[in-house]
């Protein structure tokens, strides 16, 4: 009854308005993309995601991984290991990431259980994008244990490859991944979330 539990928030409208111009001018390109935004760190999960990545047969399928930190060049390396192409995965920082958003058809989140509040996953719900992510507590709180994105085995290489299969190969079940988002995003909505703190400070006060 003392604690009060306010979520991080973002501009739903705004994403979705620029996600939606963006995807509308990249409707003709052939390449469909796998997007990872996050830093390059041991908090999150990189190496699974390309090692998962790597046992697919799918070429017109591109994964990029956006962020910058320590890990670059030892995930650099293992890309090379894979036979995978690092400076088309690597793709550095971003300053629009609705635009980014946009133009990817799976947004994926390979994490380890002390990830945070990952805000990028709520960005990705905005943008009505089919979500896959690591089954850890805080990707589980965020996506509402599952209703909205696919929670696979943390760091089960298997696990990652068999789900990404299944979205690349089933438009129809990444339609329905993404169909169910609209409501629940507002959750995080930062309208929402400033009504919350609104009506907080005032019973504080």
């Amino acid at each position: 009854d003392k604690i009060t539990i306010i979520n991080n928030s973002c501009d739903i409208d705004q994403i979705k308005k620029i996600s939606d111009k963006s995807r509308s001018n990249f409707k003709s390109f052939n390449t469909k993309n796998i997007v990872m935004i996050a830093r390059l760190d041991s908090i999150k999960d990189q190496e699974t995601l390309l090692k998962a990545f790597s046992r697919l047969k799918c070429p017109n399928w591109k994964l990029k991984i956006v962020g910058k930190g320590s890990k670059l060049h030892y995930l650099k390396d293992l890309s090379l290991k894979l036979s995978l192409k690092p400076d088309e995965i690597f793709v550095g920082t971003t300053n629009n990431i609705s635009k980014l958003l946009g133009e990817t058809e799976i947004f994926a989140f390979s994490t380890t259980e002390s990830e945070g509040f990952g805000k990028v996953l709520i960005e990705a719900m905005a943008a009505n994008l089919p979500i896959i992510a690591s089954d850890v507590s805080a990707c589980r709180e965020i996506l509402f244990e599952g209703k909205a994105g696919l929670l696979v085995k943390p760091q089960s290489i298997n696990s990652w490859e068999k789900n990404l299969k299944k979205l690349i190969s089933n438009s129809s079940y990444r339609n329905k991944l993404a169909q169910k988002l609209g409501q629940l995003v507002m959750a995080y909505d930062s309208k929402v979330i400033a009504l919350q703190w609104e009506k907080l400070l005032k019973k504080e006060i």
